[in-house]
């Protein structure tokens, strides 16, 4: 027993002389740190003599003359003291004065559970002595870091010690209350409750005197106070009032001490709150944490100071207190029962979002940050079951008509969640009404968020199935939004004149789209393109550029990438039917957006692309129409891989056309691609015709999938070859393939004219004057070629031509010679002769160079 009192006594003796030694330590560094400050002030250099005169070199080629006699002259102000450079932290000083603190501070907290739990052990200490001496403990930590701060000099580094302790000491009050409520029972749940949330807010306020780690530890005792506190009738209202006041607590401190971490933690906690209380097993009380979301945002963005948009920081926590609550409200983080309540946190979060922003022009992002999250939450919205009740009028069992039912547009069900949406545009629109004039978007955030939920309203309710009456409140909308753009031009703000406009123009589409289908619904939002590009030479808003180039995007994904295109009514007239109302229209309004906006930039260049590709595209669509009659066959024959050919040899050239007169990286690389896969599909039509596949080419002669699928490319890839810019092996190689595929297209056009659309080898084979037609088409092909190369000095026609005249001469020397008889064979070789002899005449002429 003597052995362990006396280890007992050395241990508190150590530890007594650990502490004083700590403080006397820091006594020490903070003279030096005092002294170190004086030296850099200057405060020591003044007690020196004075700075001699400085003698100046004399000049004598020039002699001064003595200045006239005048006033006398005031002596020149003496220049400003600069303030010395606060001296740089070093290893030593940063171990000793702040990693140091902060562990000194643990370990002063771990040291007193030792001491207890020793004493638990031993059986000294009963539970209310343990509790009693954490208390004290915790008071004398307090009252020693008091004492500390006083004593501590006003230097140019804080000190840290006074806050390692009095984070100690909050620690320690926190913990005797947890001791005598939750774990030992000593006093009622109420009064637990109390101290707990005492010894946090007491943390919190002291955070004022000692520093951001007193108030960190305060807020994280105050939100995990009600996780210590067990109880079998949990009463949610009470709880969430109480962490209502906690949030507050920390924005007095942030607001007062200008700590925006603090500001950043607590509206985490505020987030995790609301989304754990939402799975509570107290049905009937969920409203709580879904009215505790907004609430606390408020407290938090009021609490900030005026002018905090003006700072990176202020701006960084503004945003945390909309946002990280604002998730509690989102689908996946809440089972969405109380729908009234979510409906209600929603409109309060904007609400709140729209009042803090609206002073603040640095704040303008909050409330698009919450309009964000009302869009979110809408568009997963939980609705209840319901049946539509409208009727279906039929002509010959085909529906013709849909008569809506007694509920109107949408049934009594569904009454809160379109009042929700109803609620949010009108929000919204006000405030767009109210600070539209305002730099920072205000009247695009007015006119953007109705159409955004009249958009989801339609997409949940309808499903995207056309409906005049929804059509006719985007008409509604869009005449409202235009109202709104001409209250804007005659008070002469041109900006808000623009943001109301396009929202105009988005309702307008929104209405297309709730109305018109198929063909008509493409052309309708094409035209809305040029629309834009005359709102912006009339009010000035470039960032239309950017709404237009979207909606391109929306167009061109429709037309190109539409698998529905297919089943549109679109007639069997070939060229004037659907498809060209479909690809023609758009793409001519694309263009004419891209004339009206004007310049260079991305968006123009852009929209010049969408009507290029759509032009292409209803080009090759409507080919494929004519040849086959319809769009219905789902099968990728001959006729398919053709078009598709053909269209990717004019992509390639429209893109280098784009990319010569504004080159783009992103451009570069969509080239490479579509001129790899326009290369590859050609080479695989060369080599797998419809002569070994034994394919029908419908159409009639000259038009038909052949032109698309050889042709086309041919001629393509012959001019891309041989445009500027163009390297010798890309060259080469283009060459081969457009003198491949020119004559592939000879050989089966004479082929089909003789045999039909059947042109398969498989029926019968060459007879002799067709063998003799494809040695007259090869070589005039090959005359063509070296007339274009002689008229325009370009050698690679030649070169061509030569080779073509090289694979004819073959041709005739073995197949003719052996399949050809009497008139035909004379007439073939009759050809070969004359086309050498005048090209070489020509040649000569020429006095080309060798």
């Amino acid at each position: 027993m003597d052995e362990v009192l006396l280890l007992a006594l050395l241990s508190v003796a150590g530890w007594s002389l650990g502490v004083i030694g700590f403080f006397r330590a820091g006594r020490a560094l903070r003279e030096v740190r005092r002294l170190r400050a004086e030296l850099a002030s200057g405060v020591v250099a003044a007690r020196t003599g004075p700075v001699p005169e400085q003698v100046l070199p004399h000049h004598p080629v020039f002699e001064a003359q003595e200045p006239a006699p005048g006033p006398e002259a005031l002596p020149p102000p003496a220049p400003a003291a600069v303030p010395p450079a606060p001296p740089r932290r070093n290893l030593e000083e940063a171990l000793t004065q702040r990693f140091g603190l902060w562990l000194g501070a643990a370990a002063l907290l771990l040291s007193a559970v030792f001491l207890v739990r020793f004493g638990i052990e031993e059986g000294w200490l009963g539970p209310a002595p343990r509790s009693l001496l954490a208390a004290v403990l915790g008071l004398a930590l307090v009252a020693a870091a008091e004492r500390l701060a006083r004593r501590c000099p006003h230097g140019s580094a804080p000190d840290l010690a006074p806050a390692a302790l009095a984070a100690g000491g909050v620690a320690a009050l926190f913990g005797a209350a947890y001791a005598a409520g939750p774990l030992y029972g000593l006093v009622p749940v109420l009064v637990a409750f109390a101290l707990l949330a005492a010894a946090g807010v007491a943390g919190l306020l002291l955070a004022l005197r000692f520093g951001p780690l007193v108030g960190v530890v305060g807020l994280l005792g105050a939100y995990v106070t009600p996780m210590l506190v067990a109880t079998e009738d949990p009463f949610l209202p009470g709880l969430y009032a109480y962490l209502l006041v906690v949030t507050a607590a920390a924005g007095l401190v942030v607001r007062l001490a200008a700590w925006t971490p603090l500001g950043a933690l607590a509206a985490l906690g505020v987030a995790l709150w609301a989304m754990a209380g939402q799975h509570l097993p107290v049905p009937e009380a969920l409203w709580a944490p879904l009215v505790f979301v907004p609430a606390a945002t408020g407290v938090l963005l009021f609490a900030l100071p005026r002018g905090v948009g003006g700072v990176a920081a202020g701006r960084v926590v503004a945003a945390w207190a909309v946002l990280a609550p604002g998730l509690a409200l989102l689908p996946g983080f809440g089972p969405m029962v109380l729908l009234e309540a979510e409906a209600a946190g929603l409109l309060g979060l904007c609400l709140v979002a729209l009042l803090r922003a609206a002073p603040e022009p640095g704040l303008i992002r909050l409330p698009w940050y919450a309009a964000a999250i009302a869009t979110l939450a809408v568009a997963g919205w939980a609705l209840p079951f319901w049946e539509p009740t409208a009727e279906a009028v039929t002509i010959e069992g085909v529906p013709a008509v849909v008569l809506p039912g007694l509920e109107g547009w949408a049934p009594p069900v569904l009454e809160p969640f379109i009042g929700l949406l109803a609620a949010l545009a009108v929000l919204h629109l006000v405030a767009g009404l109210w600070l539209g004039a305002r730099r920072g978007g205000w009247a695009g955030l007015g006119a953007g968020v109705p159409v955004a939920m009249l958009l989801i309203g339609f997409a949940r309710i309808r499903g995207f199935q056309p409906d005049p009456l929804w059509a006719a409140a985007g008409l509604a909308l869009a005449g409202l939004l235009v109202v709104a753009a001409g209250r804007a031009m005659r008070r002469g703000v041109a900006t808000e004149a623009g943001e109301w406009a396009a929202g105009a123009v988005a309702a307008l589409a929104l209405a297309a789209g709730m109305l018109l289908t198929d063909q008509w619904l493409s052309a309708a939002l094409g035209l809305l393109l040029p629309a834009l590009a005359w709102i912006e030479s009339r009010t000035g808003p470039r960032a239309l550029r950017v709404v237009a180039a979207v909606l391109a995007a929306g167009v061109l994904v429709r037309l190109v990438l539409n698998p529905a295109v297919i089943g549109y009514d679109v007639g069997t007239t070939p060229v004037l039917n659907g498809l060209a109302i479909a690809y023609l229209v758009p793409a001519a309004a694309a263009g004419l957006a891209a004339r009206l906006f004007g310049g260079t930039g991305r968006a123009v260049i852009w929209l010049r692309g969408v009507s290029l590709a759509a032009g292409i595209a209803g080009a090759m669509v409507l080919l494929r129409h004519g040849m086959t009659g319809g769009l219905e066959d789902g099968r990728i024959a001959f006729v398919d891989v053709a078009a598709f050919c053909g269209l990717a040899w004019l992509l390639t050239a429209g893109l280098g056309w784009l990319q010569a007169r504004a080159p783009l990286a992103v451009r570069l690389a969509a080239l490479r691609v579509v001129g790899c896969a326009a290369m590859l599909l050609l080479a695989g039509l060369i080599a797998w015709t419809p002569l070994f596949s034994d394919e029908k080419v419908p159409g009639i002669t000259i038009w038909n999938p052949l032109l698309a699928g050889y042709a086309i490319p041919a001629l393509v890839a012959a001019v891309i070859a041989g445009s500027p810019g163009v390297s010798r092996r890309l060259a080469r190689l283009l060459g081969m393939l457009s003198l491949l595929a020119g004559l592939a297209w000879v050989v089966l056009e004479v082929r089909r004219l003789w045999h039909g659309p059947r042109v398969g080898l498989a029926g019968e084979g060459f007879d002799g004057a067709e063998l003799w037609a494809i040695s007259g088409g090869w070589l005039v092909l090959s005359v063509l070629l070296f007339a274009l190369g002689l008229g325009r000095g370009w050698r690679g026609p030649r070169l061509a031509a030569l080779a073509a005249i090289g694979v004819t001469t073959a041709k005739i020397f073995v197949v003719d010679m052996a399949e050809l008889e009497g008139i035909w064979r004379v007439l073939s070789f009759l050809g070969l002769g004359l086309a050498l002899i005048g090209l070489g005449a020509a040649y000569r002429r020429a006095k080309l160079p060798a």
